[in-house]
């Protein structure tokens, strides 16, 4: 039974696609016939915003984290959220063709993104690991931006280019209101907003392979036994900590393309279950665990481990407030 906050607030898709009572019907309703995906959507969109501004602050409160490593996980965060708020705001549902590809734009342009930035933390995991020159000079983290919101735009304007050419009339939104207007037409999907992510995902994948074929050989070479020890936990966490980001980042995305072609209602509820809920998981991954915030602390000269320890009970303080 349709409810009153599918249908006249929440605006999600009802069997058919198309309008219906002034707000976009699709394929969800057929699989959301009480509401309870789309309060998953709300509440765990609202939840993620919540949690990704906590470990933005969490990151940038302390200078021992803004580090080049805290600074590009800073980015992700940042393109992150900016996801997670405009998944919010299309949910109710856009009738207005300027705004409704202007919503599908803005989301493919900041998912690519985040995959970018991604793709940059694991290059930069990669060239620690292996003790790469000048990896943490400030030149760096300008090319990584220079890619990581530069790079997108090429994607940006093939998809523009994609849509237009599909739909015959770029502001014809026929085939998008039924899908909130988070993604753009099926072909413009696939090949300016998935093919970019597969890409993406492999090239992060790989310079993690490279970070965990390197790693093992320089912790082989530590004689001590407690430093070696040491070195493998740490690069470990690292390595997990970023397989893990990948994983959610990539099984989301996955879902949306898959959903998006085939209309499967039942693709479209994990995603959208995925979706919101996804930068709570980032969040709580990269900003809930104090092996993870001494990972990403930046080593002082003098007494690093004291400055860490410091740094750990001054954040569980914060917590505790």
């Amino acid at each position: 039974m349709e409810t009153l906050y599918t249908s006249a607030i929440h605006g999600f898709p009802q069997p058919g696609g198309g309008i219906a009572n002034g707000v976009s019907t699709g394929i969800a309703s057929s699989f959301d016939q009480d509401g309870v995906l789309s309060l998953i959507v709300v509440l765990g969109g609202s939840l993620s915003l919540v949690a990704l501004v906590f470990a933005f602050i969490t990151y940038s409160l302390f200078s021992d984290l803004r580090s080049l490593a805290g600074t590009t996980l800073m980015n992700l965060l940042a393109a992150l959220f900016m996801v997670q708020l405009l998944f919010i705001v299309g949910a109710g549902g856009v009738q207005d063709s300027e705004l409704c590809i202007s919503l599908g734009l803005s989301l493919q342009y900041l998912r690519v993104s985040v995959v970018c930035w991604l793709a940059a933390m694991c290059h930069h995991l990669y060239a620690t690991v292996a003790s790469l020159p000048r990896r943490d000079d400030p030149p760096t983290y300008m090319k990584y931006s220079l890619f990581a919101w530069g790079a997108p735009l090429i994607s940006l304007v093939a998809a523009a280019l994609l849509q237009n050419r599909e739909s015959h009339n770029f502001w014809d939104v026929v085939d998008l209101t039924p899908f909130n207007c988070w993604f753009l037409g099926a072909t413009a999907t696939v090949y300016a907003y998935g093919l970019p992510v597969v890409l993406l995902l492999v090239i992060s994948g790989y310079y993690l392979v490279k970070a965990a074929i390197v790693s093992r050989y320089t912790c082989s070479m530590q004689l001590e036994i407690k430093q070696r020890e040491k070195m493998k936990r740490r690069r470990a966490l690292q390595l997990m900590l970023f397989l893990k980001v990948s994983l959610i980042i990539g099984v989301v995305a996955g879902c949306g393309v898959a959903s998006r072609v085939w209309k499967i209602p039942f693709l479209w509820a994990v995603f959208c279950t995925g979706h919101s809920l996804q930068g709570s998981a980032v969040a709580l991954s990269v900003a809930c665990n104090c092996r993870v915030l001494k990972v990403y602390a930046r080593k002082s000269h003098k007494h690093p481990e004291h400055q860490v320890r410091i740094f750990v009970e001054s954040f569980f303080q914060l917590i505790h407030r």
